[in-house]
C-alpha cells in the first residue's frame, strides 16, 4: 500500500508546516509499518496479566513508606513536572483550550496547576520546574494565561501529522486545518527532544520527569513514588488503578514475551473487545501518570530504540475515510528494560473528560486544600468512594450546550453524601439541591420535572 511516491507526498506536506526532518522521518517509519500490516490489533491470547514483581503495590510498612518519602524529598531537585496540555473543551460544550476553563472554585485548570507547583516549591524548598506540552491550538491562549497570572513555565508545542486516506495512505488534501491531526500524547518524548527542552532539562540537572494529563488535577508529585523509582532504579513507571465497570474500556497493562506492554481498546479487534473489558481478566487500567528517567529516554530516542505501538484511529472527514496515526505515552513502557507498573488509589486519578466529571469536580464532594490539591471533602462519609458516580442520559442532556438550561446553578448541587446520581428525561434543578445515597431522577416521557430549591433527594427513584 505504501509507495515511495506516497511517502514523498507526506514528506512534502509536512515540510510546508516547518516540521523537522527528525520528526518527519519518524512519522514516515510509522506509515511504512502501517502499510506493511493489515491490522494493528493485539491478539489478547498472546498476553498475560502482570506478575507482582512487574506490577508493584504501595508498601504496607509505615517505616518503609516513610523512608521512601524522605528519599524522594531528597531528590526533588532532580525532578520536573510535565503536563500534557493539548486538549480542547469540545466534550464540555466549548471550543477553547481546556486549560483555560473554570475547573474549581473560580480557578482554571492551568491556574490550579500553577498554584499547586508554587505551594509545592514553597513547602519543600525546591525548584520543581513545570513544562507544558501545548498543541498548535492551545499554545497561544496558554502563554496569554501564564502571563496574566505571572507564572513562568517551560512550554513546547507538540507536532501535528497529516491525516491519511485509508485506502492508499496518501495525505488528505482539503487545504485547511482538517488535513492535520494531533499524533497522540506518545508524541511527548520526541517533542521534548525536537524542541530542545530535553537538553535544557538534562543540562540543568533534571533526571526524572513526572508526566500527566492537565485535566487530572489529582496527579501531583508524590515524594514516596519518586523514592521508589530511585530505590528500584526504575526507568519508566506507569501508575495504574483498579478497574471498575465504569472504566473497563481504559488501557490496561499486560505481559507479552516477558515484558510489560500497555494495550488500549483501539488496538483490540471487535471480537476481542468483550475479553478486553472483562475486569476479572484485566484488573487495572492506565491513569496516564508516568515517571520516566530522562537520560535513558534520550538515549533510546537517539539510538532509535524507542518503539511505540501505532494506534490507527479511523475517521470520516468531509466524506473522506481517513486514518490518524497516534501513539500513547504509556505504551513507551515496552521500550525500557527496567519498567514497572504501580497500583495507586483513586486519590491520584480525577480526570475530567465529560461534563459529568466536571460536575463532580465543581461539587462539594471534593475540595481544594491549602496547597491547591484536589482532595476528598473531609465531611464526606468514609464508606463512600472518593467520587460519586454521575450519569446524564441523552434525554436529559443531549449536548453539552444544554447544561445550563438544566441547572439554575450546577455548582450548588450538593453531592457530599451522594453515592450515585442518574438523570434522564426533562428535568430542571433549581439551586441548593442535595443528593444523598443512590438517586435516580427519571420522569415519564413528555413530563417536565422541576426540583425545587433546597430539596433533599435521598436514595430512590424520582418522581
Amino acid at each position: 500500500m505504501t509507495t515511495d511516491l506516497n511517502l514523498d507526498l507526506i514528506r512534502i506536506k509536512m515540510r510546508t508546516r516547518n516540521i523537522s526532518d527528525f520528526y518527519i522521518q519518524n512519522f514516515l517509519e510509522q506509515v511504512r509499518k502501517v502499510g506493511e500490516s493489515s491490522s494493528g490489533s493485539v491478539d489478547l491470547r498472546t498476553v498475560q496479566t502482570p506478575r507482582s514483581d512487574l506490577l508493584l503495590e504501595p508498601p504496607n510498612d509505615p517505616e518503609e513508606l516513610n523512608w521512601l518519602t524522605l528519599e524522594g524529598l531528597r531528590l526533588l531537585k532532580n525532578v520536573a513536572v510535565i503536563k500534557l496540555n493539548g486538549g480542547r473543551s469540545t466534550t464540555m460544550g466549548g471550543n477553547v483550550p481546556k486549560c483555560i476553563l473554570t475547573a474549581k472554585d473560580g480557578y482554571s485548570y492551568l491556574e490550579i496547576i500553577c498554584r499547586q507547583i508554587e505551594c509545592f516549591r514553597r513547602l519543600n524548598k525546591c525548584c520543581a520546574p513545570l513544562a507544558l506540552m501545548n498543541s498548535f491550538f492551545t499554545n497561544g491562549p496558554t502563554l496569554d494565561l501564564l502571563s496574566q497570572i505571572g507564572f513562568e513555565a517551560v512550554t513546547f508545542v507538540q507536532n501535528r501529522v497529516p491525516r491519511l486516506l485509508t485506502d492508499n495512505l496518501v495525505p488528505l488534501d482539503l487545504g485547511n486545518h482538517e488535513d492535520w491531526a494531533p499524533p497522540g500524547h506518545g508524541d511527548v518524548f520526541e517533542s521534548l527532544v525536537d524542541s530542545g527542552v530535553m537538553k535544557t532539562l538534562l543540562d540543568s540537572g533534571i533526571k526524572w520527569a513526572f508526566i500527566s494529563n492537565l485535566d487530572n488535577l489529582a496527579a501531583t508529585i508524590a515524594p514516596w513514588i519518586l523514592g521508589l523509582v530511585a530505590k528500584e532504579k526504575i526507568q519508566f513507571l506507569l501508575e495504574v488503578t483498579p478497574r471498575t465497570q465504569e472504566d473497563c474500556k481504559g488501557g490496561t497493562l499486560v505481559v507479552r514475551n516477558g515484558a510489560l506492554e500497555l494495550v488500549e481498546i483501539a488496538q483490540v479487534s471487535d471480537q476481542d473487545k468483550p475479553l478486553f473489558m472483562d475486569i476479572e481478566n484485566f484488573k487495572v487500567f492506565n491513569t496516564n501518570n508516568v515517571w520516566v528517567d530522562l537520560e535513558t529516554t534520550n538515549k533510546l530516542l537517539d539510538s532509535r530504540r524507542f518503539d511505540l505501538p501505532i494506534i490507527q484511529n479511523k475517521k470520516v472527514i468531509k466524506g473522506h475515510s481517513v486514518v490518524q496515526l497516534e501513539t500513547a505515552m504509556g505504551a513507551a513502557i515496552s521500550s525500557f528494560e527496567d519498567s514497572r507498573g504501580l497500583v495507586v488509589g483513586r486519590d491520584r486519578f480525577f480526570p475530567t473528560k465529560r461534563l459529568e466529571d466536571l460536575f463532580v469536580l465543581q461539587s462539594d464532594a471534593c475540595v481544594l486544600d491549602s496547597s491547591f490539591n484536589v482532595c476528598r471533602n473531609p465531611e464526606r462519609p468514609v464508606e463512600l468512594s472518593f467520587r460519586p458516580l454521575v450519569r446524564f442520559h441523552r434525554s436529559f442532556l443531549d449536548s453539552p450546550l444544554e447544561f445550563f438550561k438544566r441547572f439554575e446553578a450546577p455548582e450548588t448541587v450538593s453531592l457530599l453524601k451522594a453515592e450515585a446520581l442518574t438523570v434522564a428525561g426533562d428535568v430542571y434543578f433549581e439551586r441548593n439541591v442535595r443528593i444523598e445515597g443512590m438517586v435516580s431522577v427519571e420522569p415519564k416521557a413528555g413530563v417536565h420535572y422541576r426540583i425545587p430549591a433546597g430539596s433533599i433527594l435521598r436514595s430512590g427513584v424520582y418522581p
